[in-house]
């Protein structure tokens, strides 16, 4: 019977403990936005967010930085 050996090179151990650690910290890190968001605290805002407008509003921004990186270079000397 052939024997089993499972073993991971240091660079790959590294990773996997990395990635735990990540997961870890977005569990616990979503745990506490969840115990202290304002919809458990009491404040009973608007739950339904007007997505169109704040869609409208991601897409203007986009394109008012997008004209603002086309300007042409008027500061060049000659």
């Amino acid at each position: 019977m052939k024997r089993f050996s499972f073993s991971l090179s240091k660079p790959k151990r590294i990773i996997l403990l990395l990635l735990l650690i990540n997961v870890i910290a977005f569990t616990a890190t979503r745990s506490m936005a969840d115990k202290y968001s304002p919809a458990h605290l009491g404040q009973n805002e608007d739950k339904k967010p007007n997505y169109i407008e704040k869609g409208w509003q991601i897409v203007n921004w986009s394109y008012n930085l997008l004209k603002y990186f086309k300007k042409p270079q008027t500061d060049i000397p000659g």
